[in-house]
Protein backbone atom coordinates (compact mmCIF):
# COMPACT_ATOMS: atom_id res chain seq x y z
CA UNK A 1 0.00 0.00 0.00
CA UNK A 2 1.09 3.53 0.03
CA UNK A 3 1.26 6.61 1.94
CA UNK A 4 1.99 10.29 1.77
CA UNK A 5 3.70 8.79 -1.80
CA UNK A 6 5.74 6.24 -0.23
CA UNK A 7 4.75 2.25 -0.54
CA UNK A 8 4.31 0.93 3.81
CA UNK A 9 4.53 -2.24 4.60
CA UNK A 10 2.57 -3.17 8.08
CA UNK A 11 3.72 -4.94 10.74
CA UNK A 12 6.46 -6.96 8.85
CA UNK A 13 8.17 -9.86 10.96
CA UNK A 14 11.51 -10.56 11.87
CA UNK A 15 12.19 -13.32 14.36
CA UNK A 16 14.83 -13.36 16.63
CA UNK A 17 17.48 -16.33 17.44
CA UNK A 18 14.94 -17.63 19.99
CA UNK A 19 12.06 -18.09 18.34
CA UNK A 20 10.46 -14.84 19.27
CA UNK A 21 9.05 -12.76 16.67
CA UNK A 22 9.30 -8.56 16.59
CA UNK A 23 7.31 -6.71 14.18
CA UNK A 24 7.84 -3.78 12.18
CA UNK A 25 6.41 -1.16 10.09
CA UNK A 26 8.43 -1.19 6.76
CA UNK A 27 8.89 2.50 4.77
CA UNK A 28 10.00 2.55 0.65
CA UNK A 29 10.81 4.75 -1.31
CA UNK A 30 8.20 4.98 -4.38
CA UNK A 31 10.44 4.22 -6.96
CA UNK A 32 11.84 0.48 -7.63
CA UNK A 33 15.73 0.68 -6.85
CA UNK A 34 18.39 -0.96 -4.17
CA UNK A 35 18.45 1.65 -0.98
CA UNK A 36 20.03 1.19 2.47
CA UNK A 37 17.74 0.70 5.18
CA UNK A 38 17.46 2.93 8.24
CA UNK A 39 16.48 1.47 11.43
CA UNK A 40 14.71 2.67 14.74
CA UNK A 41 13.89 0.01 17.61
CA UNK A 42 11.94 1.60 20.13
CA UNK A 43 9.50 0.67 23.29
CA UNK A 44 6.31 3.11 22.68
CA UNK A 45 4.68 1.85 19.83
CA UNK A 46 5.99 1.70 16.11
CA UNK A 47 3.43 4.14 14.99
CA UNK A 48 4.59 6.89 16.84
CA UNK A 49 8.23 6.44 15.25
CA UNK A 50 9.47 9.31 17.63
CA UNK A 51 7.97 12.13 15.79
CA UNK A 52 8.14 14.04 19.11
CA UNK A 53 11.59 14.70 17.61
CA UNK A 54 12.52 13.38 14.57
CA UNK A 55 10.66 13.92 10.36
CA UNK A 56 8.14 11.08 10.16
CA UNK A 57 9.77 8.09 8.36
CA UNK A 58 7.91 9.24 5.16
CA UNK A 59 10.48 12.06 4.96
CA UNK A 60 13.18 9.54 4.83
CA UNK A 61 11.83 7.62 2.61
CA UNK A 62 11.15 9.90 0.36
CA UNK A 63 14.86 10.92 0.41
CA UNK A 64 15.48 7.20 -0.78
CA UNK A 65 16.24 5.40 2.36
CA UNK A 66 13.88 2.17 3.31
CA UNK A 67 12.91 2.84 6.78
CA UNK A 68 12.05 -0.02 9.45
CA UNK A 69 10.32 0.50 12.55
CA UNK A 70 10.52 -1.86 14.74
CA UNK A 71 8.33 -2.72 18.60
CA UNK A 72 11.11 -3.87 20.66
CA UNK A 73 10.61 -7.29 22.34
CA UNK A 74 7.35 -7.15 24.80
CA UNK A 75 6.02 -3.79 23.30
CA UNK A 76 3.25 -3.09 20.78
CA UNK A 77 2.90 -6.28 18.88
CA UNK A 78 6.04 -7.87 19.58
CA UNK A 79 6.31 -11.01 21.20
CA UNK A 80 8.19 -11.80 24.65
CA UNK A 81 8.04 -10.37 27.89
CA UNK A 82 9.55 -6.59 27.82
CA UNK A 83 12.74 -6.05 30.64
CA UNK A 84 13.95 -2.81 29.94
CA UNK A 85 17.33 -3.00 27.94
CA UNK A 86 17.97 -6.47 28.75
CA UNK A 87 17.29 -7.76 25.35
CA UNK A 88 18.40 -4.81 22.61
CA UNK A 89 21.78 -6.12 22.41
CA UNK A 90 20.93 -9.95 21.18
CA UNK A 91 17.63 -8.89 19.56
CA UNK A 92 19.31 -5.56 17.79
CA UNK A 93 21.80 -7.65 16.14
CA UNK A 94 19.03 -9.95 14.86
CA UNK A 95 17.03 -7.19 13.55
CA UNK A 96 19.67 -5.39 11.67
CA UNK A 97 21.11 -8.70 9.88
CA UNK A 98 17.40 -8.98 9.16
CA UNK A 99 16.99 -5.51 7.59
CA UNK A 100 19.85 -5.79 5.49
CA UNK A 101 18.27 -8.92 3.85
CA UNK A 102 14.83 -6.90 3.36
CA UNK A 103 13.81 -6.82 -0.17
CA UNK A 104 14.90 -4.07 -2.15
CA UNK A 105 18.03 -3.37 0.71
CA UNK A 106 21.38 -2.60 -0.51
CA UNK A 107 22.96 -4.36 2.71
CA UNK A 108 23.72 -1.11 4.66
CA UNK A 109 22.10 -0.61 7.37
CA UNK A 110 22.32 2.82 10.08
CA UNK A 111 20.25 3.17 13.07
CA UNK A 112 18.80 6.31 14.56
CA UNK A 113 16.24 7.40 17.27
CA UNK A 114 16.52 9.61 20.80
CA UNK A 115 16.40 8.01 24.47
CA UNK A 116 15.67 4.62 24.52
CA UNK A 117 16.04 4.17 20.96
CA UNK A 118 19.79 5.82 21.14
CA UNK A 119 20.35 2.56 23.60
CA UNK A 120 19.31 0.14 21.36
CA UNK A 121 21.74 1.64 19.21
CA UNK A 122 24.42 1.18 21.50
CA UNK A 123 23.31 -2.38 22.57
CA UNK A 124 23.24 -3.56 19.16
CA UNK A 125 26.40 -1.98 18.31
CA UNK A 126 27.93 -3.55 20.78
CA UNK A 127 27.52 -7.01 18.62
CA UNK A 128 28.90 -5.80 15.90
CA UNK A 129 26.13 -6.94 13.26
CA UNK A 130 28.32 -7.10 9.88
CA UNK A 131 25.80 -4.94 7.73
CA UNK A 132 25.87 -1.71 10.79
CA UNK A 133 27.87 0.85 9.10
CA UNK A 134 26.46 3.91 11.47
CA UNK A 135 24.73 5.22 14.03
CA UNK A 136 23.30 8.06 15.13
CA UNK A 137 22.09 8.16 19.09
CA UNK A 138 20.73 11.18 20.07
CA UNK A 139 20.16 12.12 24.43
CA UNK A 140 21.24 9.00 25.15
CA UNK A 141 23.63 6.82 27.33
CA UNK A 142 26.02 3.32 26.08
CA UNK A 143 26.90 2.85 29.95
CA UNK A 144 23.28 3.32 31.51
CA UNK A 145 25.00 3.41 35.54
CA UNK A 146 27.06 6.76 35.01
CA UNK A 147 25.05 7.97 32.04
CA UNK A 148 21.56 7.79 32.71
CA UNK A 149 20.52 6.79 36.32
CA UNK A 150 22.63 7.18 38.55
CA UNK A 151 24.49 10.53 36.44
CA UNK A 152 25.49 12.41 39.68
CA UNK A 153 26.89 9.45 41.47
CA UNK A 154 22.59 9.05 43.22
CA UNK A 155 19.57 7.88 41.65
CA UNK A 156 17.94 10.20 39.07
CA UNK A 157 14.26 9.16 40.71
CA UNK A 158 13.02 12.26 39.28
CA UNK A 159 13.48 11.69 35.60
CA UNK A 160 13.46 7.59 36.10
CA UNK A 161 9.83 7.09 38.40
CA UNK A 162 7.73 8.89 36.44
CA UNK A 163 9.39 6.88 33.35
CA UNK A 164 8.96 3.97 35.09
CA UNK A 165 4.91 4.82 35.27
CA UNK A 166 5.50 5.10 31.55
CA UNK A 167 6.28 1.98 30.74
CA UNK A 168 4.31 0.02 33.00
CA UNK A 169 1.05 1.77 31.61
CA UNK A 170 2.16 0.51 28.26
CA UNK A 171 2.65 -2.83 29.58
CA UNK A 172 -0.75 -2.45 31.79
CA UNK A 173 -2.53 -1.89 28.30
CA UNK A 174 -1.15 -5.01 26.28
CA UNK A 175 -2.27 -6.64 29.34
CA UNK A 176 -6.04 -5.47 29.06
CA UNK A 177 -5.32 -4.15 32.64
CA UNK A 178 -7.31 -0.57 31.99
CA UNK A 179 -7.45 0.08 35.61
CA UNK A 180 -4.04 0.08 35.90
CA UNK A 181 -3.14 2.10 32.39
CA UNK A 182 -5.16 4.69 33.67
CA UNK A 183 -3.65 5.08 37.47
CA UNK A 184 -0.16 4.92 35.64
CA UNK A 185 -1.00 7.83 33.46
CA UNK A 186 -2.20 9.76 36.50
CA UNK A 187 1.00 9.72 38.24
CA UNK A 188 2.55 10.83 34.50
CA UNK A 189 0.50 14.14 34.79
CA UNK A 190 1.43 14.69 38.09
CA UNK A 191 4.37 12.63 39.75
CA UNK A 192 4.52 15.02 42.75
CA UNK A 193 3.15 12.62 44.65
CA UNK A 194 5.26 9.68 44.09
CA UNK A 195 8.52 11.24 44.08
CA UNK A 196 8.05 12.59 47.63
CA UNK A 197 6.86 9.07 49.21
CA UNK A 198 9.29 7.31 51.16
CA UNK A 199 10.16 4.42 51.11
CA UNK A 200 11.59 5.00 47.67
CA UNK A 201 11.44 1.47 46.65
CA UNK A 202 8.27 0.44 48.39
CA UNK A 203 4.69 1.63 47.77
CA UNK A 204 4.44 1.23 44.13
CA UNK A 205 2.00 -1.52 43.21
CA UNK A 206 1.99 -0.81 39.51
CA UNK A 207 5.17 -0.78 39.13
CA UNK A 208 5.50 -4.27 41.14
CA UNK A 209 3.08 -5.51 38.41
CA UNK A 210 3.79 -3.82 36.00
CA UNK A 211 7.14 -2.99 35.43
CA UNK A 212 9.65 -4.69 38.48
CA UNK A 213 12.99 -3.55 36.94
CA UNK A 214 12.58 -0.40 38.81
CA UNK A 215 13.27 -1.85 41.95
CA UNK A 216 16.50 -4.02 40.29
CA UNK A 217 17.99 -0.27 39.76
CA UNK A 218 17.24 0.97 42.96
CA UNK A 219 18.75 -2.37 44.27
CA UNK A 220 21.99 -1.62 42.93
CA UNK A 221 22.82 2.10 43.99
CA UNK A 222 26.88 0.85 43.14
CA UNK A 223 28.18 0.17 39.71
CA UNK A 224 28.68 -4.10 39.65
CA UNK A 225 27.65 -6.54 37.62
CA UNK A 226 23.94 -5.79 37.02
CA UNK A 227 25.16 -2.88 35.56
CA UNK A 228 28.27 -3.36 33.71
CA UNK A 229 26.05 -5.68 31.20
CA UNK A 230 24.13 -2.42 30.79
CA UNK A 231 27.29 -1.08 29.88
CA UNK A 232 27.86 -1.66 25.90
CA UNK A 233 30.85 1.50 25.40
CA UNK A 234 33.65 -0.79 25.80
CA UNK A 235 32.61 -3.60 23.21
CA UNK A 236 32.05 -0.75 21.04
CA UNK A 237 34.69 0.69 21.32
CA UNK A 238 36.43 -2.66 20.09
CA UNK A 239 35.03 -2.29 16.88
CA UNK A 240 33.37 1.08 16.85
CA UNK A 241 31.26 2.11 13.63
CA UNK A 242 30.64 5.64 13.11
CA UNK A 243 28.61 8.10 15.82
CA UNK A 244 26.40 11.08 15.22
CA UNK A 245 25.75 11.91 19.03
CA UNK A 246 22.78 14.76 19.47
CA UNK A 247 23.16 16.47 22.90
CA UNK A 248 20.99 18.87 24.85
CA UNK A 249 22.33 21.28 27.08
CA UNK A 250 19.30 20.96 28.99
CA UNK A 251 18.50 17.32 28.51
CA UNK A 252 18.68 14.82 31.59
CA UNK A 253 21.01 12.68 29.63
CA UNK A 254 23.48 15.23 28.95
CA UNK A 255 25.96 13.56 30.45
CA UNK A 256 25.51 10.15 28.78
CA UNK A 257 26.22 11.47 25.59
CA UNK A 258 29.23 13.62 25.99
CA UNK A 259 30.25 10.51 28.27
CA UNK A 260 30.14 8.49 24.83
CA UNK A 261 31.69 10.87 22.26
CA UNK A 262 34.42 11.39 24.69
CA UNK A 263 35.45 8.09 25.16
CA UNK A 264 35.44 7.94 21.22
CA UNK A 265 37.38 10.89 21.09
CA UNK A 266 39.97 9.72 22.33
CA UNK A 267 40.39 6.97 19.71
CA UNK A 268 42.57 8.01 16.89
CA UNK A 269 39.78 9.10 13.98
CA UNK A 270 39.84 7.05 10.82
CA UNK A 271 38.65 7.97 7.65
CA UNK A 272 37.19 5.09 7.41
CA UNK A 273 35.23 5.82 11.03
CA UNK A 274 34.81 8.73 12.53
CA UNK A 275 32.48 10.53 14.98
CA UNK A 276 30.55 13.84 15.50
CA UNK A 277 28.98 15.73 18.28
CA UNK A 278 26.22 18.01 17.82
CA UNK A 279 24.68 20.01 21.25
CA UNK A 280 21.96 21.89 20.97
CA UNK A 281 20.22 24.48 23.45
CA UNK A 282 17.14 21.79 23.85
CA UNK A 283 15.50 19.55 26.32
CA UNK A 284 14.55 16.04 26.23
CA UNK A 285 11.66 16.87 24.67
CA UNK A 286 11.24 19.07 22.08
CA UNK A 287 14.29 20.45 20.19
CA UNK A 288 13.12 23.49 19.24
CA UNK A 289 14.35 27.19 20.39
CA UNK A 290 12.75 27.63 23.48
CA UNK A 291 14.05 26.43 26.44
CA UNK A 292 13.21 27.48 30.37
CA UNK A 293 11.09 30.85 28.99
CA UNK A 294 14.22 31.83 26.87
CA UNK A 295 13.77 31.98 22.84
CA UNK A 296 17.20 31.25 21.44
CA UNK A 297 16.36 32.17 17.83
CA UNK A 298 15.50 30.60 14.87
CA UNK A 299 19.19 28.96 14.30
CA UNK A 300 18.49 27.33 17.37
CA UNK A 301 17.18 23.87 15.80
CA UNK A 302 20.75 23.76 14.14
CA UNK A 303 19.11 21.97 11.08
CA UNK A 304 19.29 19.10 13.21
CA UNK A 305 17.16 16.79 10.17
CA UNK A 306 19.49 17.92 7.84
CA UNK A 307 22.07 17.15 9.74
CA UNK A 308 21.26 13.31 10.25
CA UNK A 309 20.16 13.46 7.12
CA UNK A 310 23.69 14.46 5.76
CA UNK A 311 25.42 12.26 8.12
CA UNK A 312 23.45 8.57 6.67
CA UNK A 313 23.97 10.00 3.33
CA UNK A 314 27.89 9.52 3.52
CA UNK A 315 27.92 5.97 5.41
CA UNK A 316 25.46 4.67 3.45
CA UNK A 317 25.23 6.16 0.24
CA UNK A 318 28.77 7.75 0.05
CA UNK A 319 27.58 10.91 -0.98
CA UNK A 320 28.14 14.95 0.23
CA UNK A 321 32.21 13.17 1.80
CA UNK A 322 34.25 16.93 1.35
CA UNK A 323 31.69 18.89 3.63
CA UNK A 324 31.15 16.27 6.25
CA UNK A 325 35.12 15.22 6.56
CA UNK A 326 35.96 18.99 6.22
CA UNK A 327 33.83 20.10 9.01
CA UNK A 328 34.84 20.24 12.75
CA UNK A 329 33.76 17.65 14.75
CA UNK A 330 31.92 19.18 17.58
CA UNK A 331 29.03 21.86 16.80
CA UNK A 332 27.44 23.34 19.54
CA UNK A 333 25.20 26.05 20.87
CA UNK A 334 26.35 28.81 23.29
CA UNK A 335 24.13 30.66 25.18
CA UNK A 336 24.12 34.13 25.74
CA UNK A 337 25.56 34.88 22.49
CA UNK A 338 23.23 33.06 20.11
CA UNK A 339 26.05 31.49 17.98
CA UNK A 340 26.37 27.73 16.79
CA UNK A 341 30.42 27.39 17.57
CA UNK A 342 32.69 24.57 15.84
CA UNK A 343 35.62 23.20 17.10
CA UNK A 344 38.31 20.45 17.03
CA UNK A 345 37.27 19.04 20.46
CA UNK A 346 34.99 18.64 23.58
CA UNK A 347 35.75 19.81 26.11
CA UNK A 348 38.40 22.73 23.43
CA UNK A 349 40.63 23.55 26.41
CA UNK A 350 40.79 26.11 29.28
CA UNK A 351 42.18 29.29 28.38
CA UNK A 352 43.57 32.08 31.36
CA UNK A 353 42.92 31.56 34.98
CA UNK A 354 39.46 30.41 35.51
CA UNK A 355 39.58 29.70 39.43
CA UNK A 356 37.59 31.93 41.86
CA UNK A 357 37.94 31.53 45.51
CA UNK A 358 35.57 31.49 48.19
CA UNK A 359 36.11 34.18 50.53
CA UNK A 360 33.90 37.07 52.24
CA UNK A 361 33.33 39.58 54.83
CA UNK A 362 32.37 39.76 58.36
CA UNK A 363 28.52 39.05 57.49
CA UNK A 364 27.63 35.13 57.31
CA UNK A 365 27.44 33.91 54.17
CA UNK A 366 24.04 32.59 54.30
CA UNK A 367 21.72 33.67 51.27
CA UNK A 368 22.39 36.02 48.73
CA UNK A 369 22.34 39.01 50.56
CA UNK A 370 25.02 37.80 53.15
CA UNK A 371 28.99 37.97 52.58
CA UNK A 372 29.79 35.48 50.74
CA UNK A 373 32.23 36.25 48.01
CA UNK A 374 33.66 34.56 44.62
CA UNK A 375 37.30 36.58 44.38
CA UNK A 376 39.88 35.65 41.77
CA UNK A 377 42.55 36.15 44.62
CA UNK A 378 42.54 34.39 47.55
CA UNK A 379 41.61 35.48 50.78
CA UNK A 380 38.99 36.83 53.53
CA UNK A 381 38.82 39.28 56.22
CA UNK A 382 41.12 38.73 59.65
CA UNK A 383 38.98 37.21 62.35
CA UNK A 384 35.73 35.77 59.96
CA UNK A 385 34.43 32.66 60.97
CA UNK A 386 33.71 29.47 59.14
CA UNK A 387 30.64 29.61 56.91
CA UNK A 388 28.32 26.99 58.41
CA UNK A 389 24.74 25.48 56.64
CA UNK A 390 21.77 23.23 58.07
CA UNK A 391 20.47 20.71 55.66
CA UNK A 392 16.85 19.65 57.23
CA UNK A 393 16.37 16.63 55.36
CA UNK A 394 12.36 16.91 55.58
CA UNK A 395 12.51 20.56 53.75
CA UNK A 396 15.16 20.07 50.94
CA UNK A 397 16.34 22.94 49.15
CA UNK A 398 14.03 23.04 45.78
CA UNK A 399 15.60 22.45 42.16
CA UNK A 400 13.43 21.04 39.76
CA UNK A 401 15.48 21.00 36.73
CA UNK A 402 18.52 21.82 34.81
CA UNK A 403 16.67 24.56 32.88
CA UNK A 404 17.75 28.56 32.61
CA UNK A 405 15.26 29.33 35.18
CA UNK A 406 15.23 32.08 37.81
CA UNK A 407 16.64 30.85 41.20
CA UNK A 408 16.87 34.33 42.78
CA UNK A 409 13.70 33.69 45.22
CA UNK A 410 15.58 30.47 46.61
CA UNK A 411 18.63 32.36 46.92
CA UNK A 412 17.09 34.57 49.69
CA UNK A 413 16.84 31.47 51.97
CA UNK A 414 19.47 31.54 54.76
CA UNK A 415 19.68 27.93 55.05
CA UNK A 416 21.76 27.80 52.04
CA UNK A 417 25.70 29.13 51.74
CA UNK A 418 25.74 31.98 48.92
CA UNK A 419 28.93 33.07 47.33
CA UNK A 420 28.88 36.46 44.50
CA UNK A 421 31.30 37.54 42.27
CA UNK A 422 31.94 40.45 40.95
CA UNK A 423 29.86 42.11 37.18
CA UNK A 424 32.60 41.07 34.55
CA UNK A 425 34.73 43.73 32.55
CA UNK A 426 34.37 41.65 29.43
CA UNK A 427 32.23 38.56 28.25
CA UNK A 428 33.12 35.26 29.86
CA UNK A 429 32.60 32.19 28.33
CA UNK A 430 32.58 28.59 29.37
CA UNK A 431 32.59 25.76 28.03
CA UNK A 432 32.76 22.02 29.80
CA UNK A 433 32.07 21.20 33.38
CA UNK A 434 32.90 23.04 36.43
CA UNK A 435 34.13 22.01 39.38
CA UNK A 436 34.13 22.86 43.11
CA UNK A 437 36.37 22.19 45.65
CA UNK A 438 35.35 23.17 48.96
CA UNK A 439 37.66 22.52 52.48
CA UNK A 440 34.38 21.47 54.70
CA UNK A 441 33.55 19.86 58.55
CA UNK A 442 30.24 17.88 58.94
CA UNK A 443 28.11 17.18 62.09
CA UNK A 444 25.67 14.23 61.55
CA UNK A 445 27.01 13.08 58.32
CA UNK A 446 27.24 11.15 56.22
CA UNK A 447 25.05 14.09 54.22
CA UNK A 448 25.44 15.96 50.63
CA UNK A 449 27.53 18.63 49.58
CA UNK A 450 25.52 20.40 46.73
CA UNK A 451 26.35 23.19 44.50
CA UNK A 452 24.32 25.42 42.12
CA UNK A 453 26.03 27.76 39.74
CA UNK A 454 23.80 30.96 38.41
CA UNK A 455 24.27 33.87 35.69
CA UNK A 456 22.98 36.73 37.85
CA UNK A 457 21.68 39.22 35.52
CA UNK A 458 21.91 43.13 36.11
CA UNK A 459 18.62 43.19 36.61
CA UNK A 460 18.62 40.75 39.70
CA UNK A 461 17.90 37.19 37.79
CA UNK A 462 19.88 34.46 38.66
CA UNK A 463 19.45 32.35 35.67
CA UNK A 464 20.62 28.57 36.26
CA UNK A 465 23.49 27.44 34.68
CA UNK A 466 25.26 24.19 36.26
CA UNK A 467 24.71 21.84 39.34
CA UNK A 468 26.08 18.81 41.17
CA UNK A 469 27.21 16.99 44.40
CA UNK A 470 28.97 14.77 46.29
CA UNK A 471 28.55 12.80 49.75
CA UNK A 472 30.71 13.92 52.55
CA UNK A 473 30.87 13.18 55.90
CA UNK A 474 31.64 10.06 57.97
CA UNK A 475 28.76 8.37 60.08
CA UNK A 476 27.64 10.34 63.01
CA UNK A 477 29.00 12.66 65.52
CA UNK A 478 31.69 15.32 63.83
CA UNK A 479 34.09 14.78 61.36
CA UNK A 480 37.23 15.97 60.97
CA UNK A 481 37.92 18.81 58.12
CA UNK A 482 38.18 17.34 54.66
CA UNK A 483 38.96 18.84 50.98
CA UNK A 484 35.12 17.93 49.14
CA UNK A 485 35.33 18.02 44.77
CA UNK A 486 32.10 18.39 43.05
CA UNK A 487 32.14 17.89 39.12
CA UNK A 488 29.24 20.21 38.33
CA UNK A 489 26.96 19.28 34.63
CA UNK A 490 28.72 20.78 31.90
CA UNK A 491 27.26 23.86 29.92
CA UNK A 492 27.89 26.37 27.43
CA UNK A 493 27.57 30.37 27.64
CA UNK A 494 28.86 33.13 27.19
CA UNK A 495 28.17 35.78 30.38
CA UNK A 496 27.48 39.38 29.11
CA UNK A 497 29.77 42.42 30.66
CA UNK A 498 27.82 43.52 34.07
CA UNK A 499 26.42 39.97 34.48
CA UNK A 500 27.91 37.83 37.76
CA UNK A 501 28.84 34.33 38.77
CA UNK A 502 27.36 32.92 42.11
CA UNK A 503 27.42 30.00 43.46
CA UNK A 504 25.50 28.33 46.47
CA UNK A 505 26.34 25.53 48.65
CA UNK A 506 24.04 23.39 50.99
CA UNK A 507 22.86 20.33 51.14
CA UNK A 508 20.06 19.36 48.29
CA UNK A 509 18.51 19.72 45.37
CA UNK A 510 15.45 18.54 45.25
CA UNK A 511 13.78 16.76 43.36
CA UNK A 512 16.06 16.99 40.76
CA UNK A 513 18.81 15.42 43.21
CA UNK A 514 17.99 12.42 44.96
CA UNK A 515 16.94 13.29 48.75
CA UNK A 516 20.12 12.31 51.58
CA UNK A 517 18.53 11.48 54.53
CA UNK A 518 21.48 12.44 56.86
CA UNK A 519 23.45 10.13 59.12
CA UNK A 520 23.36 6.86 57.05
CA UNK A 521 25.18 6.65 53.65
CA UNK A 522 23.26 7.48 50.31
CA UNK A 523 23.10 4.02 48.93
CA UNK A 524 21.33 2.95 52.00
CA UNK A 525 18.27 5.51 51.70
CA UNK A 526 15.97 3.28 49.07
CA UNK A 527 14.02 1.72 51.62
CA UNK A 528 14.15 4.33 54.73
CA UNK A 529 11.21 5.77 55.56
CA UNK A 530 10.74 9.02 56.84
CA UNK A 531 11.52 8.38 60.22
CA UNK A 532 14.85 8.37 58.36
CA UNK A 533 15.28 12.16 57.68
CA UNK A 534 17.46 13.85 59.87
CA UNK A 535 19.44 16.91 60.28
CA UNK A 536 23.05 17.49 59.07
CA UNK A 537 25.48 20.68 59.86
CA UNK A 538 28.17 21.94 57.18
CA UNK A 539 30.86 23.93 57.78
CA UNK A 540 32.83 25.66 54.70
CA UNK A 541 36.11 27.14 54.95
CA UNK A 542 36.30 30.48 53.02
CA UNK A 543 39.47 31.65 53.84
CA UNK A 544 42.63 31.89 52.07
CA UNK A 545 42.89 29.15 49.19
CA UNK A 546 40.64 26.27 51.04
CA UNK A 547 37.93 26.19 48.99
CA UNK A 548 37.29 27.61 45.29
CA UNK A 549 35.18 27.36 41.83
CA UNK A 550 37.02 26.09 38.54
CA UNK A 551 35.76 26.86 35.61
CA UNK A 552 36.96 26.11 32.02
CA UNK A 553 37.07 29.25 30.10
CA UNK A 554 37.32 30.18 26.54
CA UNK A 555 38.69 33.04 24.38
CA UNK A 556 37.09 35.35 21.90
CA UNK A 557 34.01 33.56 19.87
CA UNK A 558 35.44 35.23 16.60
CA UNK A 559 37.16 31.98 15.18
Amino acid sequence: MEFGYVKVERKAACVMRDGITLYADVYRPAEEGTYPVLLMRQPYGRKIASTVTYAHPVWYAARGYIVVIQDVRGRGDSEGEFTPFVSEAEDGYDTVEWAAGLEGANGKVGMYGFSYQGATQWAAASQHPPHLAAIAPAMTAADLYHGWMYTFGSFDLQSCLPWAYQLARDTARRKGDTEAEAACSHVMSDPSGVLAQLPLAQGHPLLEAYLPAYFDWLDHPAYDEYWSRLNWLDAFKEQPVPALHIAGWYDFLLEGTLQSYNALQAQESRPDCFHRLVVGPWTHIPWGRKAGGTDYGPKADGNIHLEQLAWFDYWLKGEGGSALKERKPVRYYEAGSGVWVEAEAYPAGAEGDSRWYLTGTQLPANGASGGGRLAEVAGAEPGRAADVFVYDARLPMPLRSVLPQDRSAQQDRFEILVYNGEPVGAPLRILGAPEVTVSCQVMDGPTDLTAILTQVTPAGEARFLSVGRTEIGASGGISGWETATIRMRPLAAELPVGSMLRLELSGSAYPLLLRHPNGIPLQEAARQGPDALQIATVAVDASGDASWLQLPILGDTSE
